[in-house]
């Protein structure tokens, strides 16, 4: 038989507990949006008829740009919901398309995000065509 003194056990122990909760988060019903971004935009904007990853003269990239609206394509959580409304806006300013919003829920707590963002629309009354997607697999 191998002996193994105390530390080789401790460390093996503290990999298996590190491999459980990686195990644990990644089956949880809290996070199980099964691709990318960048996936479910492409296929939001070829349900759309429009071009995905559209390149401005500056750079800046268009999610979605459709024959009438400028898409930003996001996360329905954190920062990342208020950012999107200024780029929804930017995007609309150099194409001169409406501005449009793919919000993409894979968490459970995704609703107060999406509130806040209809919040900000409503009371500035601004144009932008608000869209939400549930991409959870459960």
């Amino acid at each position: 038989p191998i002996k193994l003194n105390m530390t080789s056990k401790l460390s093996g122990l503290i990999v298996l507990s590190k491999l459980a909760v990686a195990a644990c988060l990644l089956t949880s019903g809290n996070a199980l949006a099964v691709e990318n971004e960048d996936y479910y935009n492409r296929l939001f904007c070829k349900e759309m008829g429009g071009q995905a990853e559209y390149v401005l003269p500056d750079r800046s990239r268009v999610d979605c740009l459709t024959s009438t609206h400028a898409f930003e394509a996001d996360w329905a959580q954190g920062l990342k919901v208020f950012e999107s409304i200024g780029q929804a806006l930017y995007y609309s300013a150099e194409t001169g398309k409406q501005p449009g919003i793919l919000l993409l829920i894979k968490k459970n707590n995704s609703e107060k995000y999406i509130r806040k963002v209809r919040r900000v629309i409503e009371t500035f009354n601004l144009p932008i065509k608000l869209i939400i997607r549930d991409v959870r697999t459960n």
